[in-house]
């Protein structure tokens, strides 16, 4: 929905702040009505999804190649109700798309781990993406994720906890086996059992919830250290991609009636970045 003004715009801004660019994709949606609604997602047929996705795609390589330092692309894909064969149809479809259109060109797409989306529990992302489950096989051995894990302890209504009953028989091994070796990206927004992003992360009552997932985005960066180890790097610094994404209402809590914000969205960015500073500063000591 870029006007030609808007997109030169974006592209000039970029290019005189020396910034790369994540672009998002809604497949089937990411675009506004006629009465300036937000489409998310506007159809639940696979084709269309499968459309939007190739065309959204190549539009973002296109505004990507405009870029100086360049960018990747971060993807909401499908719908949370399709079956197995619907899911792996279509992401089998977008990764053809991909290592057509973005493979030569070193573009890394990710697939968000987000409610509403095939991979919005842990429990579908595990029977697409396993490597005991028939789907993912070689066809979906390329798929790439992009962890923002406050969905599924939204969805699931706790933070898995390895040391608990209930979550150490399966948690540990699809962080380990699953999503560590395929995380490209970390949303590293700090959810909770009753919505995905906490006020107030700094908050005492929040610190359980905390520690928790710092551990898990430890595993995740230590897995992007060894892949970038593991692969011809030439003695360059490792990146990792990882942003706190804390976003304004309804995802930040208002007060009824009023409508104001319980809590500062700035200072729990802030404090975020903070603990992903420190925690990337312990690990390369």
């Amino acid at each position: 929905y870029l006007t030609a003004d808007s997109r030169e715009l974006l592209i000039s801004s970029l290019n005189e702040a020396d910034l790369a660019i994540v672009f998002q994709i809604h497949t089937a949606g990411g675009y506004f009505e006629d009465n300036n609604n937000y489409v998310y997602c506007g159809s639940y047929d696979v084709q269309d999804h499968q459309q939007d996705f190739a065309k959204q795609l190549v539009e973002c390589i296109q505004l990507i190649d405009e870029v100086r330092q360049g960018g990747r692309i971060n993807v909401h894909a499908g719908v949370d109700a399709w079956n197995q064969q619907q899911a792996t149809g279509f992401l089998k479809f977008c990764l053809n798309q991909i290592e057509q259109h973005a493979k030569s060109k070193n573009i890394t797409v990710t697939f968000e781990t987000h409610r509403q989306r095939l991979f919005g529990s842990p429990f579908q992302t595990r029977d697409l993406l396993s490597s005991s489950s028939s789907a993912a096989a070689p066809p979906l051995s390329s798929l790439r994720l992009n962890a923002d894990l406050s969905h599924w302890y939204c969805a699931c209504e706790r933070v898995f906890d390895e040391t608990e009953e209930r979550d150490k028989t399966w948690w540990p091994e699809l962080v380990s086996t699953v999503v560590a070796p395929r995380c490209e990206y970390i949303h590293a927004r700090l959810g909770w059992a009753q919505g995905p992003q906490l006020a107030d992360p700094s908050a005492p009552e929040c610190q359980s919830d905390v520690a928790l997932q710092l551990k898990v985005w430890k595993t995740l960066v230590e897995a992007q250290f060894a892949r970038q180890d593991d692969s011809s790097n030439n003695n360059k610094a490792a990146t990792v991609y990882a942003s706190p994404e804390y976003g304004p209402p309804p995802y930040l809590p208002v007060q009824p009636h009023t409508q104001e914000p319980v809590a500062s969205l700035s200072e729990a960015v802030a404090y975020t970045k903070k603990l992903l500073e420190d925690l990337l500063a312990s690990m390369v000591k």
